[in-house]
């Protein structure tokens, strides 16, 4: 039964009451102190060249997973509690280097989403991707920070050169508090891997003859010949490295999590794996009373707009 002309005018006034009395509450409504569970992090994202792979989705496009890793990460920002910590890192050779220090997500948030938007292949400074070699840096680097952060590295766990199955690299130092989570980027299917200039500009893709098959120290293995020759060699393509992370995630008791379709699936798991603590902010209700007011002014608005007789 539709209103009368009369009934709408009411409603609408009793609405714009409560529209104006929303923004009157939202402009003098008073802080509230509130406690919350935070944690504090150190994303670590990879830089390598095999991370210019397009084989993820991204809004139902294919991207590269750089693209990917930088917007997952910028969406696990705006889905942790203020309160919360977090500092980026750069992954290239052996070395995770940190580029900002953990601040405060939401007084800090445009920093950290500018600073998160320029990490790229471009500022890398070797061609080499000694994964596990630069977890073990990031874990030594987050040790030295007060309050120390735990573990989010973004990698497609493509190691070059590659390892030897018999020489797992090690952590031989103590973890302390720190824990962390792997979050595998890239498919199941190996693809040719960009390659770029020194002014960073595509260069084709990297040839079978162009990269190292086989770890460094292969010649000095007492390895026949015919055991070296067959293996593949197929190290200038690139998937990610699923059982590497596995076994990586599994020698330093991280989580590993295979291309998380968003950032609450990831926020879940570090909310059960990472470690916690009690922090009082200073919570403001005006967006919370702005937004009641905005969607009453759309119910108010749109249907005696567009569907009046």
């Amino acid at each position: 039964m539709s209103l009368s002309y009369q009934q709408r005018i009411i409603a609408s006034a009793i609405g714009m009451f409560m529209v104006v009395l929303l923004i009157i509450l939202a402009l003098s409504f008073p802080r509230t102190d509130r406690t919350v569970k935070v944690m504090d992090l150190l994303f670590v994202l990879d830089i390598t060249q095999s991370m210019d792979v397009k084989d993820v989705e991204l809004d139902g496009k294919k991207v590269s997973r750089t693209t990917w890793a930088k917007a997952h990460a910028k969406d696990l920002l705006q889905s942790l509690p203020c309160g919360s910590h977090v500092g980026l890192a750069a992954f290239s050779e052996s070395r995770s280097m940190v580029l900002m220090s953990p601040v405060e997500v939401c007084s800090s948030y445009n920093d950290l989403s500018q600073m998160l938007a320029k990490i790229d292949g471009s500022i890398a400074w070797a061609l080499s991707s000694e994964v596990s070699k630069a977890v073990f840096g990031a874990i030594d680097q987050a040790k030295l920070m007060s309050p120390s952060p735990d573990i989010v590295f973004i990698t497609d766990g493509h190691e070059a050169p590659p390892l030897h199955e018999s020489l797992f690299p090690k952590y031989k130092k103590d973890l302390g508090d720190i824990s962390g989570v792997f979050v595998g980027v890239g498919g199941d299917e190996l693809l040719p891997i960009p390659k770029h200039d020194f002014d960073g500009n595509e260069d084709g893709f990297w040839q079978q003859n162009d990269v190292l098959h086989e770890d460094v120290y292969a010649s000095l293995r007492n390895e026949s010949e015919e055991v070296r020759a067959a293996r593949p060699r197929n190290e200038h393509l690139s998937s990610q490295k699923t059982s590497h992370l596995t076994n990586l995630a599994k020698r330093l008791s991280f989580d590993y999590l295979v291309s998380p379709a968003n950032a609450d699936t990831l926020l879940t798991v570090l909310e059960n794996k990472v470690k916690t603590r009690d922090q009082v902010v200073n919570y403001n209700w005006a967006p919370w009373f702005t937004s009641l007011a905005l969607s009453l002014l759309f119910l108010l608005y749109f249907p005696f707009r567009f569907f009046r007789h």
